[in-house]
């Protein structure tokens, strides 16, 4: 009897931690906060070296981190890092930070070149929750829940004290992901003045659906997938893929898949579960469809031996969209190694993270295989959802238009019974470039680049950015 009292004063205890909210108001429970003086995401140099197959040449590219607020926010979910074999959640005390730390910096850390990261730490779904296929429904939701209710929290906060009106860039992988798209649907989906912030939500690693013959309708009401890389460029989409080595028979959802579980539904965080029969996985394949030939990736980034610097790989992977017929969830993007002579991927310290080429399964790389894409993408992302040009104080009635942007020459400033007192564009190294007193002013003879321009008007201050190419 004894016993019995004690195991079950400890799972009392146990419920009460977990039951706990996090106070995102102190600095020790964000791993990224432009507040925090320890902020990872202002400390690491974004210097890239691009790394040819034939090792003949070897560019070195200098990423600036903005030491001006851009108007863009990255919130990133992190992956699954606790690998305890047996279900629940990870308590905050027990957080590995330095293998989180490496995972951002990985993942996302050269994203930072576009303005302001927050990272929460939370409460996450451990890896047994993911293996356990005998898990109940209900314990398998709860634990995920558990760990939702924290980055639910940590954006609300993030919503109410940071965010200013920017524009937001989402971003997870595997646990993340899902974490995410739990976000979307809670916080975004039915909210057309926050679904107007969001640039892009980029969840990669996992599988996602929509309702047979539409772009929405799945796990999301309103939200699109992202549309094929030949259709017009959109804003406020989700953006969703996963990874497998060419020869693999990409794995269907399984029907302990989160997707499947009727109580995600019925708590909100997904707008219904998938039906075999009526809908069908749906995702973003990056331009590698077009031919039956697989395609070189654009760029795969990993970090250098030094955990600081990264590496570009140009001429390492080729990638293939593939997918199984009739079997739900196996969209995929296919990836083949070629050979090369050396490889610079040496991660010692993290011997729980495999180097592509030693699974069939890749998808603890899934996020570093399409990052070439992504860089490219995201800036275009970036300009087109400035071309509102809505103030930071969100005031319709002091409307500002810049367009075109992106642009290679001419610029045109369209005010609303506002006059220009002036025009100032600077890098993203925060360095002043140059001055404009007009409406239309040229950019013809600037570097292809990234701007923050900042116009001053007699009634507001306006402050986006402006993409020469």
């Amino acid at each position: 009897m004894k016993k019995y009292f004690t195991l079950l004063a400890a799972m009392v205890l146990m419920a009460n931690v977990f039951g706990q909210k996090i106070d995102y108001n102190l600095p020790q429970n964000w791993m990224c906060h432009p507040m925090k003086s320890t902020d990872i995401a202002r400390q690491q140099p974004l210097t890239l070296t691009v790394q040819r197959a034939d090792l003949s040449t070897d560019t070195v590219l200098n990423y600036i981190h903005p030491t001006a607020n851009t108007g863009v926010d990255l919130f990133y979910v992190y992956p699954t890092i606790d690998l305890t074999m047996k279900s629940g959640n990870t308590a905050m005390t027990d957080i590995d930070t330095t293998f989180a730390k490496f995972i951002y910096s990985e993942q996302v850390g050269i994203y930072a070149q576009f303005g302001r990261v927050f990272v929460p730490y939370y409460k996450q779904a451990n890896y047994g929750v993911y293996l356990d296929t005998l898990l109940p429904e209900s314990d398998q939701a709860n634990y995920m829940l558990i760990a939702y209710r924290d980055i639910e929290a940590a954006f609300d906060h993030y919503l109410k004290y940071d965010n200013n009106g920017n524009k937001i860039i989402l971003m997870g992988h595997s646990q993340g992901a899902f974490l995410i798209r739990f976000l979307l649907r809670k916080r975004f989906d039915n909210n057309p003045e926050l679904r107007s912030k969001l640039v892009v939500a980029i969840a990669g690693g996992e599988a996602n659906y929509s309702a047979k013959g539409s772009r929405t309708g799945g796990s999301l009401q309103n939200i699109k997938t992202y549309p094929p890389i030949d259709s017009v460029l959109e804003c406020g989409c989700l953006i969703n893929w996963r990874t497998w080595k060419k020869g693999t028979v990409a794995l269907p959802l399984q029907k302990n898949s989160f997707f499947f579980n009727k109580i995600f539904a019925d708590s909100g965080v997904i707008y219904q579960t998938y039906d075999t029969i009526y809908h069908q996985e749906s995702s973003f394949d990056f331009g590698y469809v077009s031919s039956n030939q697989p395609k070189k990736l654009t760029r795969y980034i990993s970090l250098g031996a030094d955990y600081v610097n990264y590496i570009g790989f140009d001429d390492i992977f080729s990638a293939q969209d593939a997918s199984v017929a009739h079997v739900p969830g196996s969209k995929y993007l296919m990836i083949e190694k070629n050979t090369i002579p050396n490889d610079l991927r040496i991660i010692p310290n993290f011997p729980q993270i495999p180097i592509p080429d030693e699974e069939s399964d890749y998808h603890v790389w899934d996020m570093q295989f399409v990052q070439g894409d992504l860089l490219d993408l995201i800036p275009k992302l970036i300009a087109k959802s400035n071309t509102t040009g809505i103030s930071e104080e969100n005031n319709l009635e002091n409307m500002l238009r810049i367009y075109p942007n992106p642009t290679n020459d001419l610029v045109h400033v369209n005010t609303v019974n506002q006059k220009i007192k002036n025009i100032k564009l600077y890098n993203l190294k925060g360095q002043f470039i140059e001055e404009f007193f007009t409406n239309d002013f040229s950019v013809k003879n600037l570097t292809p680049e990234i701007y923050l321009i900042i116009i001053q008007t007699d009634k507001l201050t306006f402050t986006t950015k402006l993409v020469k190419f």
